[in-house]
């Protein structure tokens, strides 16, 4: 097991987590300059976290590796059982794999120990989860875009939904077949882009950040016959360029919801639910 210390300019880091969508890292320190910030990993899996994390940085033209240490695989499991508490987003609970839900009035979403991407603490996760309790229904057809850890697609799929997922990351593919599993979900897992996905959705997910949507908001409209649920939206700045996507392609919101990063300052993300098509 490795533990990546990383930093990065602190008005590029809530880009990288919804790059991420939601990746699943420890805050070591953070002021109004910089943050710095731990992923662990498993040896094997190593090289394309690394890979990974540096790609973003290209992207964002900023980001660092500090310091890389080895770490006991028991204190590893440990700090996962200490740190990471049920998570209650309803109509959902998110638990580690090592728990079993007592509970009949949550639907019970499970994620394994070390996986690389999200963990359901990010505002945009716990907003996408919100909406998808809303929105999806039994025997609905959904595609969840740029899937990272499969959460959003297992959700669905226990609402009774066909699930299609996709991310460009190899590593992110693997975690969500892994925490499929785990659930007893059967979703269809591949590696594309936004761009390649095709076809007739009842219901789009896509938690996405701004710069994506901009080159994929026109095909993903196309994509679906009830819904689209989008978030990813930092700052009303976003907000406002996303409706004006959505208006360009004959788009209605139909609802929003904002949340704020629990413990930090700034502004609030956003998710949306547009609808274009008539809804049965």
């Amino acid at each position: 097991m490795k533990k990546l210390i990383y930093s990065l300019p602190a008005p590029l880091f809530e880009l990288f987590i919804v790059e991420f969508n939601g990746y699943g890292i420890e805050i070591l320190a953070r002021d109004e300059n910089e943050v710095v910030f731990a992923v662990y990993a498993q040896d094997e899996e190593l090289e394309g976290i690394k890979g990974a994390i540096n790609e973003v940085f290209e992207e964002l033209g900023a980001g660092s590796l500090i310091l890389e240490e080895d770490i006991p695989e028991e204190n590893w499991e440990e700090k996962w059982k200490e740190n990471f508490k049920p998570i209650e987003i309803p109509p959902f609970i998110i638990i580690p794999e090592w728990e079993v839900y007592q509970g009949n009035e949550l639907i019970p979403v499970k994620l394994k120990i070390g996986m690389a991407f999200g963990t359901g603490l990010h505002p945009t996760t716990q907003i996408m989860l919100s909406l998808i309790g809303e929105f999806v229904k039994k025997g609905d057809r959904v595609v969840d875009i740029g899937t990272g850890s499969g959460i959003l697609a297992i959700a669905a799929a226990k609402l009774g939904a066909e699930v299609y997922a996709v991310d460009v990351q190899e590593e992110a593919v693997r975690e969500c077949r892994e925490n499929a599993w785990e659930n007893e979900v059967d979703i269809k897992c591949e590696r594309k882009s936004a761009l390649e996905v095709q076809g007739d959705y009842d219901t789009v997910l896509a938690n996405l950040q701004i710069d994506i949507f901009r080159e994929t908001f026109d095909h993903i409209s196309g994509l679906f016959r009830k819904y689209l649920i989008v978030s990813g939206i930092y700052r009303d700045k976003e907000k406002q360029e996303l409706l004006k996507m959505a208006e360009k392609n004959n788009l209605k919101p139909v609802k929003e919801l904002s949340k704020k990063e629990e413990g930090m300052e700034g502004e609030e993300w956003y998710g949306f639910v547009f609808t274009g098509k008539q809804v049965h």
